[in-house]
């Protein structure tokens, strides 16, 4: 029971004052959280539409000798006058198999259940992580053995040692 005398009312006004202080400095420090924390996410939804949008590389699974000798079969300039007729196929220039694996390095084989190879494109500086039945361009993996990665190059077997 409050008391009505005057004191009682000066007792009853410190312990409403203390109560809306310590109420003000725990909105203050909830603010302040909220205000931290809508930072970071803005920061993470930033990094998240950046890399979706702007950093990503479209990747290329057609080997760099392959790219470029169809590149150079458009690219084929003869003068008008010796020029044959126009016909509706492409020319098209067959890719010895020295272009397209003199850019390519067996790095290492991981063998296990699955076995796998590790192979480098020079051209293109990338690694591959390749398993029995991956495609590279025109190469398709036919058998991956200890120390020997054996493609297939239009039905015809190449290896590639460590």
């Amino acid at each position: 029971m409050t008391e009505h005398t005057p004191e009682g009312k000066l007792l009853d006004i410190i312990r409403k004052g203390q109560a809306k202080v310590t109420a003000g400095r725990e909105l203050k420090i909830f603010t302040k959280i909220n205000i931290i924390l809508m930072v970071i996410i803005a920061a993470v939804a930033v990094i998240f539409i950046a890399d979706v949008f702007i950093f990503k590389e479209k990747p290329l699974a057609v080997p760099v000798a392959v790219e470029n000798a169809v590149k150079m079969t458009q690219e084929i300039n003869v003068e008008p006058e010796l020029a044959p007729e126009k016909t509706d196929e492409p020319v098209v220039k067959k890719v010895s198999r020295e272009e397209i694996l003199g850019n390519l390095n067996l790095l290492g084989i991981i063998t296990g259940d699955n076995n796998q190879a590790i192979v480098e494109d020079k051209a293109l500086k990338k690694t591959f992580f390749l398993y029995k039945g991956d495609s590279l361009g025109e190469l398709k993996v036919y058998d991956i053995k200890e120390s020997v990665l054996i493609l297939d190059f239009e039905g015809e077997r190449i290896e590639l040692k460590i």
